[in-house]
């Protein structure tokens, strides 16, 4: 009786040890290693964010401040070159039709073209590159002057409303001299110095409407050069007088 109640007693928690350890085992067992085909390198993690993301506040506000200027600029020059090349095609269209005479269409252009585009400067920005962004106007029409002016490409309407006597040649002389003085005052002088605002008035104003005075009321000519007249030189100095007043005081508002 002592050894069957022995047995009767060990038994039990023999087996709650067995049941508990094979518990035990379950639970901490690793678990079963994925097949070979799945231990791949994981794929490196693309800066998704770092791609997109911006710099801080103060570096964006001046990357904006630093590219509005230059879209400005480049807005002004195309409208600018527009306007230019609108001017021109416009006394082109009024001396075919005869409603202006080739000589007044020249010398409203010569007027006209230089004064119109200093007086587009006050649409620049404040920049450094404003100057040079604006000297690709005149330096636009330069180049199609020198095309004509060799033969290259022939433009009537641009050899009728610039030349005299319709020759292409013609442009490589005063045209072309027009145009440079243009690039040079926009470049050296720029808004800087009052001395461009009073060349161009002189070169543009100023020798315009002695021409067209000289040509009406020019009988009296100069005892030096008979190609002058005492009213187109006067008119000269009177009118390039009057314009460079306007646009010097038009120049100290910029």
């Amino acid at each position: 009786m002592a050894l069957s109640s022995c047995t009767l007693t060990l038994s039990p928690s023999s087996l709650r040890c067995h049941v508990h350890k094979y518990t035990t085992t379950i639970h901490l067992s690793p678990p079963p290693s994925p097949p070979p085909h799945w231990n791949l390198p994981n794929p490196p993690a693309l800066p998704f964010r770092r791609l997109v993301s911006f710099p801080p506040y103060i570096a964006r506000s001046s990357l904006i401040s630093a590219t509005a200027p230059l879209l400005q600029d480049a807005g002004a020059t195309a409208t600018v070159l527009a306007g230019a090349y609108s001017l021109v095609r416009t006394f082109d269209t009024l001396t075919q039709r005869n409603l202006i005479q080739q000589s007044l269409s020249r010398k409203l252009v010569h007027i006209l073209s230089g004064l119109l585009f200093a007086a587009c400067w006050p649409i620049f920005s404040t920049s450094t590159q404003a100057r040079y962004l604006a000297s690709v106007v005149p330096l636009v029409n330069c180049l199609r002057l020198i095309v004509n002016g060799f033969s290259l490409v022939t433009d009537e309407g641009l050899i009728k409303s610039v030349t005299r006597e319709g020759n292409p040649q013609e442009l490589l002389r005063g045209p072309l001299y027009y145009v440079l003085i243009l690039i040079l005052c926009a470049l050296v002088f720029w808004r800087e110095s009052p001395t461009g605002v009073i060349s161009l008035a002189m070169m543009c104003g100023g020798d315009g409407v002695a021409d067209i005075i000289g040509r009406r009321f020019g009988s009296l000519k100069l005892p030096y050069n008979q190609h002058k007249s005492w009213a187109g030189s006067i008119s000269m100095f009177i009118c390039g007088f009057l314009i460079s007043i306007g646009c010097v005081s038009d120049h100290l508002k910029f």
